[in-house]
């Protein structure tokens, strides 16, 4: 970071925080951030193993161990865990470290291709424009898979940029090696930075085409070929093929979460309205300024373009959901960023060496305070499944740790209860058996299942607790 350009990442890292840490700070997630903070936490205290991780004791999708997504994850936010323990901050410090890898790899590829010095060091562009895009704070304010794939991600675009600028076959390799590292997170979708190299051609038109396909047969291939090494092994391959068969292809023939293939197209837009709509302004802001040069203007489209590789696949069934191109969003804003550069820069610059400089730094400083005394006074508070989480804490005084209980069948769906017992008190709900030392049922309701139980007296909101009078 640039001591001169102190203010506006000072600004920028507030709004970061104050699209994110408010939420984050307060205890609920999302119920697909939950499910893999528990399958985390169970693989860091010997619950289930790398190929096989654990959500409860009864298993998730049909099956008995949790393989809704390739294993890596898992394993990395375990050690957090390990380290960390199991308060319910863990996961949220996992989300700050993804957070702000996410935004120091922004940074670095920012820098790198920039040839201007001035424009080097506005790498708190990008970082905004990134942000703004609403599903983006969203998403690592609910600690989903993306997150972590998307570093990796940010990785193999890093590397093969190297690999191009410096002409190291190495470089295109290690981006291979993070390609594989992107796809064993959340699976095929980590496979789009592979089509970098026809993309580079495509624009620039710096690169052979020849060239093309070497670099494409090696970040494709490299990774296909680690995946063949790893079933070569028994475990890897009962793991890899219960996600790839028994859970994707399954999800993709039966779970259709649209309506309609283009679904995807229309959330990428609406999602990136707002940094569209800053993009229009900042133009017009800086209209007699403004400059786009033809190389700048090529790295801007190769940019949006890699950005939209992440979002077209997923065109290709009717599983879509808007969180599964946030991988994808730091290009967009890289794009955007490059397209306005030329005039920030200069005016940061002017800014930074005018008095204006101490007036804003100021007011950046005192922005980022009230940042974080507005998300610590959301400590304790719960952002969502408030009344869940209340019963779930009157629960677990109750059921001992590790213990099954009964619950109507009705609610055996109900994932959110179900997350938030094993996250807190590793309560398994049990979908077999009927008569458990302890039932859940939805509060002042009937329930003939309870015959035989007497209502345990719980200050609860949503659910009541019978014990087995047996």
């Amino acid at each position: 970071m640039q001591n001169k350009q102190l203010p506006f990442f000072l600004f920028t890292i507030s709004v970061i925080l104050g699209l994110t840490l408010p939420v984050l700070i307060q205890d609920g997630m999302f119920m697909d951030g939950m499910l893999y903070t528990c399958v985390s936490k169970n693989l860091a205290n010997g619950v289930g193993s790398f190929w096989f991780p654990v959500f409860s004791k009864y298993g998730f999708g049909g099956l008995t161990t949790f393989h809704e997504h390739p294993p890596l994850v898992f394993a990395i936010q375990s050690v957090f865990f390990k380290i960390l323990g199991n308060g319910m901050y863990t996961e949220r410090i996992y989300v700050l470290f993804t957070m702000a890898l996410t935004c120091y790899l922004m940074v670095c590829i920012w820098k790198y291709i920039n040839k201007d010095a001035e424009e080097k060091k506005i790498g708190w562009l990008p970082l905004f424009f990134w942000i703004i895009i609403p599903v983006c704070f969203w998403s690592f304010s609910n600690n989903m898979h993306e997150n972590t794939m998307g570093i990796f991600v940010l990785l193999s675009v890093f590397f093969y940029l190297r690999s191009l600028k410096e002409n190291k076959i190495l470089f295109t390799i290690i981006s291979a090696i993070f390609i594989f590292l992107a796809t064993f997170s959340k699976g095929i979708p980590g496979f789009f930075p592979a089509v970098m190299p026809f993309l580079y051609w495509l624009t620039l038109k710096k690169i052979k085409f020849r060239n093309v396909i070497f670099h494409s047969l090696i970040l494709f291939g490299i990774p296909v070929l680690i995946y063949l090494v790893l079933i070569c092994f028994p475990s890897a391959k009962e793991s890899l093929s219960n996600y790839l068969i028994k859970r994707v292809i399954h999800r993709i023939g039966e779970n259709s979460t649209v309506e309609s293939h283009f679904y995807i197209l229309g959330r990428i837009l609406i999602e990136l309205l707002p940094g569209i709509t800053a993009l229009v302004l900042l133009i017009f802001t800086f209209r007699k300024k403004f400059i786009l040069r033809r190389e700048k203007k090529l790295w801007a489209i190769f940019f949006i373009l890699l950005g939209l590789a992440g979002v077209l696949p997923l065109m290709l069934t009717m599983v879509q959901k808007g969180f599964y191109f946030i991988p994808s969003l730091p290009f967009f804003a890289i794009g955007f960023a490059l397209i306005v550069s030329k005039p920030l820069s200069h005016w940061a610059l002017m800014i930074v060496n005018s008095k204006a400089k101490k007036v804003i730094t100021f007011s950046s400083v005192l922005l980022l305070c009230g940042v974080i005394i507005f998300a610590c006074s959301n400590m304790g508070k719960a952002s969502r499944d408030a009344n869940i989480l209340n019963d779930v804490k009157e629960f677990g005084k109750i059921i001992p740790e590790f213990s099954e209980v009964s619950i109507s069948d009705h609610r055996w769906n109900d994932w959110p209860l179900q997350c938030y017992l094993i996250r807190y008190h590793n309560i398994s709900i049990d979908p077999q058996h009927a008569d458990n030392e302890f039932r859940i049922i939805d509060k002042n309701t009937p329930d003939s299942t309870v015959t035989n139980y007497q209502k345990v007296e719980l200050p609860t909101l949503q659910f009541d607790l019978y014990k087995n009078k047996n």
